[in-house]
């Protein structure tokens, strides 16, 4: 694995490499490296010289490219390469991989493709499944068994096969009808006497999904059982497919990057390397979202105008009541909402989590309030100034709890996304209501206070 000093170094050869038409050298240095360095260095190039990196690599290398690319770059490079050699790549991809690249593409583009493709036919049932699902996510690359056959036979039978190191973490047991009967790892075949007979060694419990199965779960399930890989299985029981530990580990990644770019309005697609104007389109909607609700709060304040103008030192603390309360929430809404992905929260524990978010709300709202009170108290000479602070604190950290709690889980009873702009709704509701504890009960005691 390079270090980023090393990218930036092997970077400099290449582009001088390239520039100055030493093709030998240049394919020298690129066999040299990982293909995920490949793919560093790839992006480090100036863009004139991208072209110029493309036509070394053969479809073979320029699958390895694609694999490592993140999406946005794999979209650019596939846009300029024509479609007779785009399939020639992904007959060398992985079925998963080549199944996503083909769903992105335009429908008529993607039949073309595919009619070109001599893996056509383990590809094409593949496409029938959703690209965020079980069955878009399997491949067709496993290693399947017989149960009479003996651990001898098997090894032979690997030896002739040689699979890929992702098709040999698990053989599969399966009958003439392809179902699914058990399942053997390597380790139990090798250590295993050789006239022993595959039925004899093998898992009859598995851990198994259905084609429709939405990828969040395949992640949990593949997590809890520790497993390197999850078979995929009609409702007959037939193996359609495997899941590879490496494919899910990148769902994952993107189910949480989902998950946090949701929970501020962003759609999951949106990355640093977008153009401007495409970025600007994206986070504008939910800021115009934000900016009504931001209305709320400034009405509240408005209304309690006269309160202020008697003792302006409120506003010094409007700021400090409603940031505390939302960063409160927020803390909140993320390991709700982490705990629903994880299937670790259902709906039936509402009224337990509620409870312990309000506990906890409670407890940081007199620690925090006494704090802020004090400090207000000393600071302003006013002690009745730090008790309106710090109550309202306290009030505004219990509501932070309980919404922070019950936003996700009232989104997911609605069967929408937890993380939809949850932190966004509930900043609304810390700052009109912060503002309000404030205000409403310093106009209460105005008298006091002045």
């Amino acid at each position: 694995m390079a270090t980023e000093q090393e990218v930036q170094l092997l970077t400099q050869k290449l582009e001088e490499m390239l520039q100055g038409d030493s093709v030998k050298e240049a394919l020298e240095l690129l066999d040299s490296v990982h293909p995920a360095d490949q793919a560093d260095l790839f992006l480090h190039l100036d863009e004139e010289l991208k072209e110029a990196f493309l036509s070394l690599l053969n479809a073979e290398g320029l699958a390895d490219l694609l694999e490592y690319l993140d999406e946005d770059h794999r979209r650019e490079v596939i846009e300029k390469m024509p479609r007779a050699s785009l399939a020639r790549v992904l007959d060398r991809m992985e079925n998963d991989e080549a199944v996503d690249i083909l769903q992105d593409l335009p429908p008529a583009e993607a039949v073309r493709v595919l009619a070109n493709m001599n893996t056509a036919s383990e590809i094409a049932p593949l496409l029938e499944h959703s690209e965020e699902s079980a069955g878009g996510l399997m491949t067709r690359g496993y290693v399947a068994l017989h149960k009479d056959m003996t651990a001898q036979e098997a090894i032979t039978f690997l030896r002739l096969r040689r699979p890929v190191a992702e098709e040999a973490y698990y053989l599969y047991v399966l009958d003439s009808a392809n179902r699914l009967e058990g399942v053997v790892n390597l380790r139990q075949l090798i250590v295993a006497d050789p006239q022993t007979r595959i039925e004899e060694i093998m898992t009859r419990e598995v851990a198994s999904v259905a084609p429709g199965t939405d990828q969040e779960e395949c992640a949990r399930l593949i997590q809890h059982y520790r497993l390197r890989a999850l078979p995929v299985v009609d409702a007959s029981g037939r193996l359609e497919g495997i899941i590879t530990a490496d494919d899910l580990m990148e769902v994952i990644s993107e189910e949480a990057t989902e998950d946090m770019y949701r929970m501020v309005g962003l759609p999951s697609d949106e990355s640093v390397y977008a153009p401007v104007a495409v970025s600007a389109r994206r986070r504008l909607p939910w800021l115009y979202i934000n900016l009504i609700t931001a209305f709320f709060a400034a009405a509240v304040v408005a209304a309690f105008e006269p309160t202020i103008e008697k003792l302006t030192a409120l506003a010094v603390f409007m700021p400090v009541v409603a940031g505390q309360g939302g960063n409160a929430g927020i803390q909140t809404i993320t390991i709700v909402v982490r705990g629903i992905a994880l299937g670790e929260i259902e709906l039936r524990d509402v009224r337990r989590v509620l409870l312990k978010e309000i506990s906890i709300g409670v407890l940081k709202g007199i620690s925090l309030g006494l704090t802020v009170g004090i400090i207000a108290g000393i600071w302003k000479d006013n002690w009745t100034l730090g008790f309106v602070v710090g109550l309202a604190l306290l009030l505004n950290m219990l509501v932070a709890g309980a919404l922070g709690a019950l936003i996700p889980l009232t989104l997911r009873a609605l069967r929408l996304d937890p993380a939809i702009a949850s932190g966004i709704f509930l900043t609304t509701f810390t700052d009109v209501l912060g503002f309000f504890f404030l205000l409403g009960l310093a106009t209460l005691l105005i008298s006091q206070l002045t």
